[in-house]
């Protein structure tokens, strides 16, 4: 069996690098650190802190061996990815916790970059649990429909992003707003393990351009969209309902729609079929105002 001798100057070096885990992403950092995660692969390092601030201790390693029988079953170490850069923690068989510093300090970095990198596609950014679960943090990017694709595009093709997953498309609506839809995107970026989402506010008249041709799983997520809410999605190879039924009135999910809709669908025992006719209430329909979507005007 072959035996590995860490120097001290090589553990110098490597604790120089995970210290600049604080400063910002540059091309040449990454290109420096990927030859090193090369250079030490296989090397367990045991003293590396979990957190990523205070790091001033000495660092031990211990000696590897070439892939055997005998190595060390890859469940005992985890990776922590956070913007572009690696390091190895030891979990003494202790569960994920998912909910951590470190995730806390790679999603802040993620909004941070994403400010620098292509502030015009940007509108707004809010982070923290006003937006965003306790568990994931996730940062919320504000964008216009023009700004949507290439955003998009940026962030699925970025090495250090790579959000290669559409998760869900939905929407909200707010009737007291002049843009009173916003559109939500969520991406999940499976090789850095981050979140993020995606908003942009649309009135009823102005498509959104559609993200099929980035995302393919967005296809049916933009048919239930427009089903429910009716916001146009230009470009969509085939915009067609999905969830109701043919002929349907209306978009169930806006605030000002009935709660009984505007027909009624049954079978019909005299003519042998389902016929849908127009529903007779017994309550008179509430008209929203876009002021408030509680008062009601007359007809």
């Amino acid at each position: 069996m072959f035996q590995c001798v860490v120097t001290t100057a090589m553990l110098r070096h490597l604790l120089l690098l995970t210290r600049k885990l604080e400063a910002p992403v540059s091309q040449g950092l990454l290109s420096q650190l990927e030859y090193h995660q090369g250079l030490f692969r296989g090397f367990a390092v045991q003293a590396l802190k979990d957190e990523i601030h205070g790091l001033n201790t000495e660092t031990k390693a211990t000696s590897c061996s070439e892939a055997s029988s005998q190595t060390t079953s890859p469940s005992t170490f985890s990776q922590i990815r956070s913007m572009g850069y690696a390091y190895a923690r030891k979990t003494n068989n202790k569960a994920h916790v998912h909910h951590s510093h470190n995730l806390e300090f790679s999603q802040s970095q993620l909004a941070d970059y994403l400010i620098k990198t292509v502030p015009k596609f940007i509108t707004m950014v809010v982070q923290g649990p006003a937006q965003s679960s306790f568990l994931y943090q996730e940062p919320t990017i504000y964008t216009t429909p023009e700004h949507l694709i290439p955003l998009l595009y940026f962030l699925r093709d970025h090495v250090n992003l790579q959000f290669k997953s559409m998760i869900d498309i939905t929407a909200v609506d707010f009737p007291e707003r002049k843009a009173r839809f916003e559109v939500v995107y969520h991406l999940l970026s499976p090789r850095w393990n981050n979140r993020i989402r995606i908003k942009v506010p649309v009135d009823e008249l102005t498509p959104i351009p559609s993200t099929v041709p980035v995302f393919n799983s967005s296809n049916w997520f933009e048919r239930e969209v427009w089903d429910m809410f009716g916001v146009f999605f230009s470009g969509h190879p085939d915009l067609r309902r999905i969830l109701t039924d043919y002929g349907f009135t209306g978009f169930p999910l806006r605030k000002d729609f009935p709660l009984t809709g505007y027909t009624e669908v049954r079978y019909d025992y005299s003519k042998k079929r389902v016929v849908s006719e127009p529903l007779e209430l017994t309550q008179e329909f509430r008209y929203f105002d876009f002021s408030s979507p509680w008062d009601t005007l007359p007809r």
